[in-house]
């Protein structure tokens, strides 16, 4: 059971560390900005759950 939970556990790092570096990225360049507010807002639309 322990390597399961390793590879998620880098499966999950990796994840991080790109969009991390994506959004770095998206940053340093002129009007990343936007597009990084707008997928923000995006997965916020998409990931909203409320309780029943």
């Amino acid at each position: 059971m322990l390597p399961i939970f390793s590879f998620a556990t880098m499966a999950t790092t990796r994840l991080v560390t790109y969009a991390f570096m994506l959004s770095l990225w998206l940053i340093s360049r002129p009007g990343g900005w936007a597009v990084l507010a707008v997928l923000v807002l995006l997965g916020v639309k998409l990931l909203h759950w409320t309780p029943a």
